[in-house]
């Protein structure tokens, strides 16, 4: 009997952390991992005009280390300035995703490589989506590095 309680528990607490590990996609009707494959997708061809055709016309980002840029011009901009650095290829994953109404968010990982598949930058991500006009455009998103700063020459 112990040896059946006990696999009954081992059982239930793998069930429990596959439910915790697993995304919310069901939760979300604003289908924020479609978006991201999009954006990746786009990014990934240098389509950086299909990229920022994902945000609201009047939508942000918010890079590590400047500014943030608003609007879907300055969005563009920014996409440009990023492929220019040499990071031509993103791996978006999508950790958990929901909506409400006309609003979803999502955050996820980030892995960034050169097209020699040199690694640039890997983190973290968040974005907030709105449905405008019926479709879900992406609101604003940021993004974190896990990598640390360089150091400085000054010291």
């Amino acid at each position: 009997m112990r040896h059946i309680v006990a696999s009954v528990g081992v059982v239930l607490l793998a069930a429990l952390g596959f439910a915790l590990a697993s995304p919310a996609a069901a939760d979300d009707s604003s289908d924020l991992a479609a978006r991201a494959e999009a954006w990746m997708t786009a990014y990934n061809a240098g389509d950086m005009e299909g990229a920022a055709a994902l945000y609201a016309e009047s939508g942000c980002r918010m890079p590590p280390n400047a500014e943030a840029v608003q609007g879907r011009s300055a969005i563009l901009a920014n996409l440009q300035a990023t492929l220019a650095t040499g990071a031509t290829h993103a791996e978006i994953a999508v950790t958990e995703a929901g909506s409400s109404g006309d609003w979803g968010w999502g955050r996820g990982t980030y892995v960034l490589t050169g097209a020699d598949g040199t690694h640039i930058d890997h983190g973290k991500w968040m974005n907030v989506s709105h449905q405008v006009d019926g479709e879900w455009m992406i609101h604003c998103d940021i993004w974190n590095s896990d990598m640390p700063l360089p150091s400085s020459d000054m010291e």
